[in-house]
């Protein structure tokens, strides 16, 4: 395979200034600069003189010799060089290579079934993999029939954007907040961040080198979304502050009439031939029914809904909630309010991260920018890292001897680390060692990163409350036991209604028939979590059994179903149909095939409440699969599956 032109440059400019090529190279993780180097010279060789010191994917565990890194560094520079003046050109990375390649970046045997997904997701060949091209010529006036309306501009819904318009698909998208972003506009709590490595969670087709730390926070993240959206040039087609109501089809005419209502008031139809969701599962604060709630005379606010005019310095603020909004929110509060009373219902695992609080150095920045891999590899190594590398260990062992504790061996040795780690923050306090240590496995629920969240319960105007809150008053709130807890603010971190997919929208396909009957308030089904039957020509993003709960990031989850829906929306262009439908056979085949699989994982464990199950215990939001069984599952559409209305 020639070597594209963009990496050429990328070698001739990294190579431009001698000494700032040195001191980026000094400070850039080892590992990916291997990997550089195999990848320029294809010398397999030091593949094997480096395995045995690269322990997992996370690079801060490599322990390469000194003497070794000085060589690797050296010849990386040399080997720049000679394809910067044109005596050599990058290796060209036969599959076999490629597998032995990620096998030693991560200290684990890799399958080369990961090859594909490597590929699509680094795009070290600078190809876009998840590109779903026309088969065969398409007329503009075909194109212009197949008017797509996305309901959502989130992370999700622009990615589908950018795909429709590589491809002349017309589309509107319908956003009921006032700008782009979704969850990332409407969440600006102190501390609000992600907890997915950020060089990961970010789109495969554009990273973003300029990352200031590892785990970004909420204005950086959205600053990206809004740098997306320009780039592609995407505002033209979204209509802000309007929110979907309802959408029915229209069988006659296999259309989408699309109700909406905008920020006045104003109510109105739109048509379109295809309807996509992307309105995400956490987006709607689900507000806990606390009596007297409504009588608190002070400030009182979701997380989701942060109440910037309202000072808490020198407050007394009650927080009710300890789930991932709450872990962020205390400690980045607890320094500056009077006093911080946290109401928790239940502990959750918290698990450090040496480079959750980290800063991304100029010369890492400049080594991410012009050499040529390393961010692919990085990317690699946080994508094993951070999800399938142990997907394992989720699984139920019938035979495992404590199974009120952990669920087998590799879990219960995860849970040891996580309980010894705690015990280093705050094994001094026995008081608070009962109240933080879950009593269920790990990965129950969700796994939280430690914002110096044990840190935080040990200052002194600090108190952890386990006891059941039994009413709200005017200034403060009381427990069951009595105990009456005065307070200026009450910040709920109590999470989202997540199983009433699709909140609000009222949703009718074939003959009328209502979606929210079919799924109730919490049970709703898909095929592959992204169409169902009796709703032509309909797709969802982010539907059920898609949430990433063993880690992973939810953007690469998003484009394998921007890639199916592109492959769904060309069948239908292609074949000159006017609908396309799940047939009832695979979508209960697979939802079957999904609840068999989480009967098996640590979500559906008996001691378990968590929001990714509903009230009979059916985990809805969950994946059962590892990233790349994912992948696999939806790398292309089968026609087979689906029913075609014909034209004519």
């Amino acid at each position: 395979m020639e070597t594209p032109t963009r990496t050429i440059e990328q070698i001739r400019l990294a190579c431009a200034n001698d000494a700032e090529l040195r001191n980026a190279l000094q400070a850039a993780d080892i590992v990916p600069l291997l990997m550089s180097l195999v990848h320029l010279t294809g010398q397999a060789r030091w593949l094997d003189e480096a395995a045995p010191h690269i322990k997992g994917g996370w690079s801060f565990l490599a322990t390469i010799p000194d003497e070794m890194q000085r060589r690797i560094r050296e010849q990386l520079v040399l080997a720049l060089k000679d394809v910067a003046s044109g005596r050599s050109t990058p290796a060209t990375i036969s599959d076999e290579l490629l597998t032995r390649m990620m096998h030693t970046s991560v200290g684990q045997t890799v399958p080369a079934e990961y090859n594909a997904l490597f590929r699509e997701e680094t795009s070290f060949d600078h190809r876009d993999y998840k590109a779903v091209p026309w088969r065969k010529p398409v007329a503009p006036e075909r194109l212009a029939d197949f008017h797509t309306i996305i309901i959502g501009a989130g992370f999700s819904g622009l990615g589908m954007a950018i795909k429709l318009e590589e491809s002349g698909i017309p589309y509107t998208i319908i956003e009921k907040n006032p700008n782009v972003g979704g969850t990332w506009l409407e969440n600006r709590y102190p501390g609000c961040g992600v907890d997915t490595p950020c060089h990961f969670y970010s789109y495969s087709f554009a990273p973003n080198p300029e990352w200031s730390s590892f785990f970004a926070k909420r204005d950086e993240i959205l600053r990206y979304i809004f740098d997306c959206a320009e780039r592609y040039q995407l505002r033209k087609s979204i209509r802000f502050g309007e929110e979907v109501l309802s959408a029915a089809y229209d069988e006659k005419n296999s259309t989408w009439q699309v109700h909406t209502r905008t920020a006045d008031g104003t109510e109105q139809d739109l048509t379109a031939r295809v309807l996509i969701t992307a309105v995400g599962a956490l987006n709607r604060p689900a507000i806990p029914n606390i009596p007297g709630l409504e009588q608190f005379s002070g400030p009182a606010f979701h997380t989701a809904c942060w109440d910037s005019n309202v000072d808490l310095t020198g407050k007394r603020v009650a927080m009710i909630g300890t789930g991932a909004s709450g872990m962020q929110t205390g400690p980045s509060i607890s320094g500056s309010v009077d006093r911080l009373t946290i109401f928790q219902r239940s502990p959750h695992w918290a698990i450090r991260h040496p480079l959750y609080h980290a800063s991304v150095s100029e010369e890492v920045k400049w080594a991410i920018r012009h050499i040529p891999f390393y961010v692919s590899w990085f990317r690699f190594q946080l994508f094993w890292a951070a999800s399938d590398g142990f997907h394992r260990t989720l699984q139920i062992d019938p035979t495992w001897s404590m199974p009120h504790l952990s669920i087998n061996a590799d879990n219960h040795r995860m849970r040891e680390e996580l309980v010894d780690y705690i015990k280093s923050k705050i094994g001094d306090r026995p008081d608070l060692l009962a109240k933080v240590i879950p009593n269920y496995p790990p990965f129950g629920k969700r796994m939280l990163r430690d914002n110096h969240w044990y840190d935080m319960l040990k200052r002194p105007n600090v108190e952890l409350v386990t006891d059941k809150i039994d009413r709200i008053e005017a200034n403060a709130v009381v427990t069951r036991e009595g105990a009456r807890h005065e307070v200026d603010v009450i910040v709920l971190a109590t999470g989202f209604q997540a199983s009433r997919m699709l909140g609000p929208i009222e949703v009718y396909g074939r003959h009328g028939k209502r979606l929210r009957d079919s799924w109730g308030d919490d049970d709703p089904r898909a095929y592959l979590g992204i169409t169902i039957p009796d709703y032509p020509n309909f797709f969802m993003i982010y539907g059920p059994n898609t949430n990433l709960a063993h880690g992973g990031s939810a953007i690469f989850h998003s484009e394998c179903q921007i890639r199916y829906v592109m492959e769904g929306i060309r069948e239908l262009v292609e074949a000159g149909a006017k609908s396309i439908e799940c047939r009832p056979g695979p979508f209960e085949t697979y939802n079957a095939k999904v609840d068999r699989a989480l009967s098996g994982m640590v979500w559906s464990h008996p001691a378990m409440t968590n929001w990714y199950k509903n009230k009979r215990g059916r985990v809805v939001m969950n994946s059962p699969w590892r990233l790349v069984d994912y992948r696999n599952l939806t790398e292309h559409l089968d026609p087979s599956d689906y029913a075609f209305e014909r034209a004519g």
